[in-house]
């Protein structure tokens, strides 16, 4: 099973959000976050946010439109 990158999150929050979007649609995602502890949003700074949601290839199809939906 090979997991992609549906949605980079600017924060804990959004990444969150997106998160239950996608669960209470019946997708399964991985939250995979770039912060590193005691280091505050320094990452977030480098890497220009804070982390991203993954969800398995054959779902992104439907997964991306819902994302979509929801930011606009």
């Amino acid at each position: 099973m090979k997991l992609v990158s549906v949605y980079k999150a600017p924060d804990e929050f959004m990444a969150k959000t997106i998160e239950s979007l996608l669960e209470d649609k019946n997708i399964k995602t991985v939250r995979k976050s770039y912060q590193v502890p005691n280091l505050d949003s320094i990452v977030t700074y480098i890497k220009g946010n804070w982390g991203e949601i993954l969800v398995r290839e054959e779902d992104f199809s439907r997964a991306d439109e819902l994302v979509k939906g929801f930011l606009s």
